[in-house]
């Protein structure tokens, strides 16, 4: 890579976790203005308590840099689960749009015994938050619940098996934070020791033995939150190579919610079974209207 292209990439202003902490008051907000809104069925068209709630969400992402397409995963996996969540807010008057309505609900909060992963990880993160108020957050208590709210932000393809560790357990607490209404969680600081070890790899991300290159990045994709902030200093560090592999380490251009048939995504990866269902549910309607009217 040449010289030019490095100073392109340094150059590039990434969409990081910063924004998000500005923002978070009005994504709080508008998470729990989705949280509350309940579609009128009967109402023709869009009502005006949607319009309100579509506002709120649209000056939050405005807020939070968050209609940006590129960027670390940290806040396009956010950006990701809010809209997940949002989906299925419209009632609407036709029998096409109350179907679409009662299809998407279905999908995120279920209709029978299974549990859709969006209430999966809504039960499991508030069972979380009960355990460890009333004192039993011990780490037999804990595991099922962090087990079942892993498992639904990977079938809600949030993350994948091929997330680095560090932005995954960076989602999970911001994730949880906003879904149980809590203040922005600030991420685990390196201790001085934990910093230069970290600064150490990320410097050996471009060492001139593929050998010492490699060894960091695994080093770097094992550590933990607290090692994010100080590889995204390696953005500046004008080297090409270590610029390219920090890019990696945040995440850039990891989408698990855009790969097909992503690992662990089955309801996730259904949507367009979903999609099949809504378009079977208004020719069914139709049918029905149209029954209706010859009995008339």
């Amino acid at each position: 890579m040449t010289a030019l292209a490095a100073a392109l990439l340094v150059a590039f202003v990434p969409q990081d976790e910063a924004r998000l902490k500005e923002a978070w008051p009005k994504l709080a907000e508008a998470w729990k203005a989705i949280e509350s809104y309940k579609p009128t069925p009967a109402a023709a068209g869009l009502d005006d308590e949607f319009l309100k709630v579509a506002g709120k969400l649209h000056e939050a992402f405005e807020s939070g840099g968050l209609y940006g397409t590129e960027g670390e995963y940290v806040p396009q996996a956010f950006k990701n689960f809010m809209r997940a969540r949002a989906r299925g807010l419209i009632g609407g008057g036709s029998s096409y749009a109350a179907t679409k309505s009662v299809a998407l609900a279905e999908y995120q909060y279920g209709s029978g015994a299974s549990s859709p992963p969006m209430k999966s990880f809504l039960d499991a993160v508030a069972k979380l938050r009960t355990l460890e108020k009333n004192g039993l957050a011990d780490e037999d208590n804990l595991t099922d619940e962090l087990v079942t709210a892993r498992k639904a932000l990977k079938a809600l393809a949030i993350t994948s098996d091929a997330t680095p560790g560090p932005l995954r357990r960076r989602v999970f607490s911001l994730l949880r934070a906003l879904a149980l209404g809590e203040p922005y969680p600030e991420p685990a600081k390196a201790t001085e020791e934990q910093a230069k070890q970290f600064r150490a790899w990320v410097a050996e991300l471009g060492h001139e033995e593929l050998e010492k290159r490699e060894t960091a990045m695994k080093e770097l994709l094992r550590a933990g939150e607290s090692s994010l902030p100080i590889v995204r200093e390696g953005l500046k560090a004008g080297d090409a190579e270590v610029t390219v592999r920090v890019r990696r380490l945040l995440g850039f251009g990891h989408a698990p919610w855009k790969e097909a048939g992503a690992s662990g995504a089955a309801e996730t990866s259904d949507m367009l079974n979903l999609q099949r269902r809504e378009l079977k549910g208004a020719e069914d309607a139709l049918r029905k209207a149209k029954v209706e009217a010859e009995k008339k």
